[in-house]
């Protein structure tokens, strides 16, 4: 079996151990003191947040196993070592304590200083993911943005609409089927096919309506004419003021 330490005691490095459970000897590490570093390893997983990964770096950087990050968005040249293999390994997903994902669906994303050190990750990203694949620095940081657009900041939308249907006497959970029913049709149809709403249909009067009952909270109106106008350049091509103007 595959010798995986993992350094980290975050929800990725968690959710990793539990993937790899079973299929690798894994060990979690304590990225503050290194306490448990095995010196055997065939992989080193640092898995902690960006700004910590350097001070971890320099404590391991003379292992003899593969260290490799699990950051979406920080470039591989981080890890660049004179003597020694270096990469990345990124799960593209969503973590927390309370979470059970499937783990064979989860997309890993594999970078790596020379061909045997990407083939390694690679075989241990495949221990438990059905969906392996080489991504460079520029474009797995843009895969990183992208989800910051897909799941933090659609989760922060559901936030914004809970707490105005909690202010004005509704309960969010009557939502739940229609959130259900919009990611479902994603799996078949791009997000551009799936767009309804009134910004889609140009229905002015319904999203001026809409705008003045957000004029106690500027900052949720300032959000929904932004979204709103963006919905109507992506999908009609209109100029946002001149079209504002007809309200």
């Amino acid at each position: 079996m595959l010798k995986i330490d993992i350094i980290g005691r975050g929800n990725v490095a968690l959710h990793l151990a539990k993937a790899f459970e079973g299929k690798a000897d894994t060990t979690i590490v304590n990225p503050r003191t290194i306490e448990g570093l095995r010196a055997d390893s065939d992989i080193y997983l640092i898995s902690v947040t960006d700004k910590a990964i350097p001070e971890v770096f320099s404590r391991i950087k003379d292992a003899n196993g593969i260290i490799a990050h699990t950051s979406g968005s920080t470039s591989i040249s981080l890890l660049e070592r004179e003597k020694g293999r270096y990469g990345v390994f990124y799960p593209l997903q969503t973590f927390s304590k309370a979470s059970k994902p499937d783990y064979s669906t989860i997309p890993v994303f594999v970078e790596a200083s020379d061909t045997t050190s990407k083939e390694s990750l690679m075989e241990a990203a495949r221990l438990f993911s059905g969906n392996v694949k080489e991504a460079s620095s520029e474009l797995r940081g843009k895969l990183h943005l992208a989800s910051v657009f897909s799941c933090n900041f659609v989760n922060h939308l559901w936030a914004i609409a809970d707490a105005y249907l909690k202010e004005n006497g509704g309960d969010f959970r009557d939502l739940l089927p229609l959130i259900d029913e919009t990611c479902r049709k994603i799996h078949s149809k791009t997000p551009a096919e799936c767009q309804t709403g009134p910004a889609n249909r140009l229905d002015y009067p319904t999203i001026e309506l809409q705008m003045q009952k957000l004029d106690s909270t500027p900052d949720r109106q300032q959000i929904y004419e932004a979204l709103t106008e963006s919905i109507i350049q992506m999908h009609h091509k209109i100029e946002k003021r001149d079209e504002r103007n007809k309200l």
